[in-house]
C-alpha cells in the first residue's frame, strides 16, 4: 500500500499540486481568487468538485492486493475493468466504515456477495463486498472507523478479501486516490479541490491497475522458412 500511495502522490504532485503551487506562488494573494474562479467555471460547465472530506479510514489497513482500473480478471483471465480495490485479509478480519454516513444496503448482491453500501452525502458512496457477516443493518447511521462486517469470500471471488469501492455520483473512482484527496481537502481545501480533478470520470475510466495491469498481447511466433503447412481436418 505504501508503494501505491507513493505512486498516487507522485501523480498528484506532477499533474495537479506542482502546477497549482507554481500558480499560487506566481499570483500570490490572487491564488484564492483563481480557485474561486475555477469553482465558478465548474459550476457553469457541470463539472463537479467532489467533497471527499468524509473519507478518513481504510476499511482493512495496508493490504491492497488488486488495484482499481483495467486488469486481468483473476477468474476468466480476460481484460476487465475493476471498479474497486481488493484488500486482502483472513476470513473474519474486521471491516471498518471509510467515513460516516447512512447504510443504504446490507444484503447479498450477485457478484458482490454480502454487500454493505454507505451514503456519505454529496453524491459520495462506498461499497464493501464479499463480506462474511454483517455488523450493520439498512438505515443504520455509522461513524468513520465503525465495524460494518467481516472479510469473507461470498459472491464471485477466488478467496477471502474485501472488495472496496468509492463512487461519486454513481461513478467508481480509485479508492486509494479518493482517500488521499479527502485527506488533502481536510488539510488544504483549495489544493484539495484542485487535486480532486484527477477523479473526473473520463480520467478514471482509462486507468490501469497499479498492481495487476492487464498482460500485453502475446507476440505471434514467426513462421519458419520452407515449413510445410499442415492441413487441418474438420472436426467430426
Amino acid at each position: 500500500i505504501e508503494q501505491v500511495k507513493q505512486q498516487v502522490m507522485a501523480g498528484l504532485d506532477r499533474e495537479v499540486l506542482s502546477p497549482a503551487g507554481y500558480l499560487g506562488d506566481l499570483l500570490g494573494a490572487a491564488g484564492d481568487k483563481v480557485v474561486s474562479t475555477l469553482d465558478a467555471l465548474r459550476a457553469h460547465t457541470n463539472i463537479a468538485a467532489p467533497d471527499l472530506t468524509a473519507l478518513s479510514v481504510m476499511p482493512v489497513a495496508n493490504t491492497t492486493t488488486s488495484g482499481f482500473g483495467w486488469r486481468e480478471d483473476p477468474i476468466n483471465k480476460r481484460r476487465k475493468f475493476h471498479s474497486g480495490a481488493d484488500l486482502r485479509g483472513k476470513s473474519g478480519t474486521p471491516v471498518l466504515a471509510a467515513g460516516g454516513g447512512i447504510v443504504i444496503c446490507a444484503e447479498s448482491k450477485n457478484g458482490y456477495g454480502n454487500l454493505v453500501m454507505i451514503d456519505h452525502g454529496n453524491g459520495l458512496t462506498t461499497r464493501y463486498g464479499h463480506l462474511r457477516t454483517f455488523a450493520v443493518k439498512k438505515g443504520a447511521v455509522v461513524t468513520a472507523g465503525q465495524l460494518v462486517g467481516q472479510v469473507g469470500s461470498t459472491g464471485r471471488t477466488t478467496g477471502p478479501h474485501l472488495h472496496f469501492e468509492v463512487r461519486i455520483e454513481g461513478n467508481p473512482v480509485d479508492p486509494t486516490t479518493a482517500l488521499l484527496v479527502g485527506e488533502l481537502e481536510r488539510e488544504s481545501p483549495a489544493m484539495g479541490r484542485l487535486a480532486a480533478q484527477v477523479l473526473q470520470p473520463e480520467l478514471q475510466r482509462g486507468k490501469h491497475s497499479d498492481l495487476d495491469a492487464p498482460a500485453k498481447a502475446a507476440t505471434p511466433r514467426p513462421e519458419r522458412k520452407n515449413a510445410t503447412k499442415r492441413e487441418r481436418k474438420p472436426l467430426s
